[in-house]
């Protein structure tokens, strides 16, 4: 088990977001955290990657387990180097650096015997950048921004990559393209988690998915036996 979440509570401030919240993630594995907007699934992400701390007036308690090692209560940049990437809502991409600068600035060493995310592999991944190369990041549309954070992800080599909300505001078009990308990572096993409103697009993405309602975990299980009644009641289809 690469990740280990179990009964994962956090507050900000005195208002509590999460509540024993417990999650696993499989090495190579897809997993998916689909909820409405609101119900604590980018806070789960900001929980893992040690965003939420006493500095900020954020707190989380429980467990949460990376290959064996316990993260919280680590600083965010001790769990960056345990080798988890972290995609954010929001895209964050540098706009007055050029394409290649955001992704070069974001270059880990793989682990020995590792297949590397280089350059070269990023922009067979993501041709558009590769064209788009000496662009400043603010001249981008919003899905090559959007391109560019993922692909800056894995310029870090991580064992373990999240996605947090990637679809917000795409073109249908722009997100099937993101869905091949997706695809691709998981052909070439990347661990991947991901949190989403798009549902569809989360589903075909994954092979677990997990349902959050109102801070807690309503359902988990395989993505191909979620029964109707469940998508119905949580997510509304």
């Amino acid at each position: 088990m690469i990740l280990q979440l179990n009964g994962v509570n956090a507050f900000y401030g005195a208002s509590q977001i999460l509540f024993g919240v417990n999650v696993e993630v499989e090495e190579a594995d897809s997993v998916c955290v689909l909820g409405r907007n609101g119900v604590g699934k980018s806070t789960m992400m900001k929980s893992i990657v040690g965003n939420l701390n006493p500095k900020e007036k954020s707190l989380v308690t429980g467990s949460i387990r990376y290959c064996g090692d316990e993260l919280v209560g680590l600083p965010a940049y001790r769990i960056a180097r345990k080798g988890i990437a972290y995609v954010p809502q929001g895209r964050h991409i540098f706009p007055t650096l050029t394409t290649r600068e955001n992704l070069m600035m974001a270059e880990r060493k793989a682990q020995a015997g590792e297949n590397a995310w280089n350059l070269e592999r990023v922009y067979e991944l993501f041709p558009r950048l590769k064209e788009r190369e000496s662009f400043l990041g603010g001249r981008l549309s919003g899905g090559e921004q959007q391109m560019l954070t993922i692909a800056r992800g894995l310029m870090q080599n991580p064992r373990l990559l999240l996605l947090d909300e990637i679809t917000e505001g795409l073109a249908p078009i722009v997100v099937k393209e993101l869905g091949e990308i997706i695809a691709s990572l998981r052909r070439q096993n990347v661990t991947i988690l991901l949190a989403e409103q798009n549902v569809n697009f989360a589903l075909s993405a994954s092979r677990k998915c997990y349902i959050m309602e109102k801070g807690h975990i309503a359902y988990g299980g395989l993505t191909a036996e979620i029964p109707k009644e469940v998508l119905n009641q949580y997510l509304g289809l």
